[in-house]
């Protein structure tokens, strides 16, 4: 009797997964951007370039008299440096030998996990370099102080007035702010983070690993902006895309290398998350030592 029509064999399983992938990983990327209250998104021209801007300040300290026409005072935003978006290129090889020992469904499975949380790293790790490049830097004596004085100065600026903020800081001086207090905070998490809402008075804080102890950094989720290629619409699409996910951020291609046995896959896509203003993001140094873990109990 013949083979079913459409039945899946074990050298369309490569594929299978492979599309498996990409679409775990769009579904990770719009996860991320929830969870951050991130709505903003850029698609990139060819050049891959983007533009961040600062803002410009001039202050008339004219002594004005009675009767006088007050001159004014200009607050603009005007463009700064640009930065160009790299390309993400990494390749999952699995071996007839993996396959072999463990099946093939496993041995892809586990290098899926692996490569996925590589790439996720990276997203993150790439991100807060971005929120560190800001001049705007503060001094705090404990975590609540740093939230709040964020809170205050962001909420001074006209383009953030309406805006929710988001703090990011590492767990360890999360648990030292928490020891031995009643606080308590909405939890949830996604893409290796964990947003605390209602923590507090702060409109969401995340506690990321990769935020260096004694650092938080807080900014409007406005000023937070997906940079991304859509590969649907370049011309690789025809030549190098096997499967892409449904926001064209990621694609896959894949082949069989016969002189070594091994099933590869390629996965590409070129995105960036940033802070459009970096200096709209405060960067709090915890004074160490001096995390407070003792304040009034009844907060």
């Amino acid at each position: 009797m013949a083979a079913e029509v459409n039945l899946g064999k074990i050298g369309d399983l490569g594929a299978i997964k492979a599309i498996d992938f990409v679409n775990r990983f769009g579904t990770s990327i719009n996860d991320l951007l929830t969870f951050l209250g991130v709505t903003r998104k850029l698609p990139l021209t060819t050049d891959m370039k983007v533009q961040l801007y600062k803002w410009e300040t001039t202050l008339d300290t004219t002594n004005v008299g009675e009767g006088e026409t007050i001159p004014l005072s200009t607050v603009k935003r005007v463009p700064d440096r640009d930065f160009e978006v790299s390309w993400l290129k990494k390749r999952r090889a699995v071996s007839a030998e993996a396959v072999t020992r463990y099946g093939a469904d496993l041995a892809i499975s586990q290098a899926d996990q692996k490569l996925l949380r590589e790439i996720q790293g990276g997203v993150k790790k790439s991100f807060l370099d971005h929120l560190a490049e800001t001049t705007n830097k503060k001094d705090a004596t404990d975590l609540q102080t740093a939230l709040t004085l964020a809170w205050g100065e962001l909420k001074s600026v006209a383009e953030f007035e309406d805006a929710e903020f988001v703090s990011f800081v590492n767990p360890m001086d999360v648990a030292k702010w928490l020891a031995g207090k009643p606080v308590q905070a909405d939890a949830s998490n996604a893409y290796g983070m964990q947003l605390l809402q209602n923590f507090i008075g702060a409109d969401k804080v995340i506690s990321l690993g990769s935020v260096p102890q004694g650092k938080v950094y807080t900014t409007a989720t406005d000023n937070i902006v997906l940079a991304y290629l859509d590969l649907a619409r370049t011309d690789l699409s025809a030549y190098f895309v096997d499967t892409m996910d449904e926001t064209g951020l990621l694609a896959a291609v894949q082949d069989k290398t016969v002189s070594n046995l091994t099933l590869e896959t390629v996965f590409m896509g070129a995105f960036e998350l940033f802070a459009e203003i970096p200096d709209g993001v405060i960067e709090t140094t915890l004074n160490a030592g001096t995390t407070d873990t003792t304040n009034d109990q009844s907060l």
